[in-house]
């Protein structure tokens, strides 16, 4: 009996001995019997962030990809995104192709509502917006001065750029540094974009009044022309006049902005350069105008730039209209704001229809978008028939947002 326990326990002994061995030399064996751990997949989206001071140019270079393609993608990109709107923060995702080399979709998000898909196909993109729903609420905004109006719009709430759009508004019409007070009265007529309970950046203002002792009480309404990013979109005075008269106008009568004044990626020759002006995004054929009264210096074709005009300005400075597709003007002839001097085309160094605009000091060209630019001094006859009928829709709006709301009973 005391045999049979003995051999019992040595084969014990030699089945426990051989397990501690086995799993000594075999590290993955413990996952048999805790059961297989999943395998996480791997994302296939880069996500980049505009950094302060980048630009879809160096978000894109740190992948290594070549420059040439860089600068044709991102030419594009701005066919469909006004590069200007661009901010630190905005975020893009790119898929590279397997052998990472190239890009093959990218997705770009400013704002949480709008999601901009691009599927790379040769040096083109094929682009879709996908747009998720938000709510719109308008409100009135009152409030009394103190200090100034910067600091009061802008402790109201007001983002930067809403203050501003009131200032550029109202500074044709009052002083503020010798006739404003504090405890001056204004109102402001606002739409917003509300998505999942947040108030999503910039507001719609259809409405400013301000009224003050010294001031007297004035009134502006927002025009809006059939085209929605119509440089005429924006504040006017009641009888259809801009206050800021003091700016000089736009080359096109709609504004895009498909590439910055700065450093770039050249498209043709794929390697960084200085682009001298700002190219605007157009159909082949559109008017374009003179930004302000002047000479013209030269209206010729000009290697690169193509069909070129250039106007002398009385200010000293001169601009330049670039890639025209046709000339309406002649060198020594004098024109005036506004008047049409070419067309949009794709003339010399081009990748595809647009304007190049250009700003020059002396020899030295500067940034363009430095000008104060103002689409019209003041409404033609049959735009401000129908800004008479938008005024009164917004006063309509604001009465009925300021009734009170009838409580209906169940009774």
């Amino acid at each position: 009996m005391n045999w049979g326990k003995t051999v019992l326990l040595a084969v014990i002994i030699i089945l426990l001995t051989s397990f501690s061995l086995y799993s000594l030399f075999t590290p993955d064996n413990g996952n048999k019997f805790k059961g297989s751990q999943p395998v996480k997949p791997v994302e296939p989206w880069i996500i980049e962030t505009i950094p302060n001071g980048g630009s879809i140019f160096s978000v894109l270079e740190k992948q290594g990809i070549p420059l040439k393609d860089i600068a044709l993608l991102s030419f594009r990109f701005g066919d469909y995104i006004d590069v200007s709107t661009i901010q630190p923060g905005d975020t893009l995702k790119i898929m590279l192709t397997p052998d990472k080399q190239h890009i093959e979709k990218m997705m770009f998000v400013q704002e949480p509502t709008l999601r901009h898909h691009f599927i790379v196909k040769g040096d083109s993109l094929a682009y879709t917006l996908e747009e998720l729903p938000i709510t719109k609420q308008k409100r009135i905004i009152k409030g009394s001065l103190q200090g100034t109006l910067d600091a009061t719009l802008l402790a109201m709430g007001l983002s930067p750029r809403d203050k501003q759009n009131i200032n550029n508004g109202l500074e044709g019409e009052i002083n503020f540094q010798r006739d404003a007070r504090n405890g001056d009265q204004f109102e402001v007529f606002v739409e917003e974009r509300i998505f999942e309970g947040k108030t999503l950046p910039g507001k719609t203002i259809y409405y400013v009044q301000y009224s003050g002792e010294r001031t007297g009480t004035h009134e502006l309404f927002r025009f809006e022309d059939k085209e929605k990013d119509s440089v005429l979109n924006g504040l006017y005075n009641r009888e259809g006049k801009s206050n800021t008269t003091s700016g000089v106008g736009f080359p096109l009568s709609v504004c895009h902005v498909v590439s910055q004044f700065g450093k770039r990626i050249d498209p043709f020759f794929g390697r960084w350069a200085f682009h001298q002006g700002v190219d605007y995004r157009a159909r082949y054929g559109t008017p374009v105008y003179a930004v302000a009264n002047g000479a013209v210096t030269s209206a010729a074709y000009n290697g690169g730039y193509g069909n070129q005009v250039q106007i002398k300005h009385p200010s000293g400075l001169n601009t330049l209209y670039a890639h025209l597709s046709s000339i309406s003007v002649r060198g020594g002839q004098t024109v005036k704001k506004g008047q049409v001097i070419g067309r949009v085309g794709s003339t010399g160094r081009s990748t595809g229809a647009h304007l190049h605009f250009g700003l020059l000091q002396g020899k030295s060209y500067i940034n363009p978008t430095n000008l104060k630019m103002v689409g019209a001094e003041k409404l033609t006859d049959a735009q401000m028939a129908e800004f008479k009928s938008q005024q009164e829709r917004i006063r309509i709006n604001m009465m009925n947002l300021s009734k009170p709301q009838q409580v209906v009973s169940n009774r």
